[in-house]
């Protein structure tokens, strides 16, 4: 079981952020404040997992407790305001609905979603759970959210060149599929000549590898880390890093 002394807070990198991001700690924690007090996401939230066993019964009381890692992709989606932000992973669709709250807070921006629900054995053994039951990937996120959402099921290596493609130019770009670090590379690299200058690529669960490092490396990028789990019994770190402009 996870102390709670590994546990972080989004509040801790703020004053980071702000620097990484060339705005101001008031303007994020103004985005913070407004998150955490959208009630309907929170009842909805609260709506979808309410009897599914693998939540345990779980009911959240705070935006807050739904881990700093969704957290950040809402802070990012209104800091940079995306018009287009592609993902690869959407699992439940938590992650999703952070980032698409987000655009709903904006007023603007289409999510564009790639994923293959986790049934090999290698992938549920980087930590991703099955999907529930009769659950398809996506299912829970609110269905007032759902306009700004266009959601591709297949794998990454077909689907992604011919979105992206289709898209041309990106705003964020977020790999939160197969952590393995052949396929990490791969999203990254065929991701990196879509993004446009001053566009953001975030990477979960880096712990797993060095690939987030060895290509953040590799294209002259400064990188910056955020943690929600950053301890003895369990780690669980996020990467990012701009496209520099001209």
């Amino acid at each position: 079981m996870t102390s709670p002394q590994a546990e972080c807070c989004i509040e801790q990198y703020l004053p980071a952020l702000a620097a990484h991001w060339s705005t101001s700690e008031a303007s994020l924690q103004a985005h913070l404040r407004e998150l955490n007090e959208d009630k309907q996401f929170l009842s909805e939230i609260n709506a979808a997992i309410e009897g599914v066993p693998e939540f345990a019964g779980a009911q959240f009381d705070r935006v807050a407790q739904m881990r700093v890692y969704r957290i950040l992709l809402y802070l990012v989606t209104r800091a940079f305001r995306p018009q287009a932000f592609v993902e690869t992973g959407v699992h439940n669709g938590m992650s999703s609905a952070f980032i698409l709250l987000g655009m709903e807070h904006n007023g603007s921006g289409r999510l564009f979603s790639v994923d293959l629900p986790p049934v090999e054995q290698r992938i549920l053994d980087q930590g991703t759970n099955a999907l529930p039951k009769q659950k398809s990937p996506g299912w829970l996120i609110p269905d007032f959210l759902r306009h700004r959402h266009d959601l591709r099921l297949g794998r990454a290596e077909a689907l992604l060149p011919v979105l992206l493609d289709e898209i041309g130019s990106i705003d964020v770009f977020l790999h939160d599929s197969d952590h393995c670090y052949s396929h990490i590379m791969f999203e990254l690299g065929i991701a990196w000549p879509r993004v446009a200058p001053g566009g953001w690529l975030l990477v979960d669960n880096i712990e797993q590898n060095a690939a987030f490092d060895d290509f953040a490396r590799g294209v002259g990028a400064r990188s910056f880390v955020v943690s929600t789990f950053d301890g003895s019994e369990r780690v669980w770190r996020h990467g990012l890093f701009a496209k520099p402009k001209p």
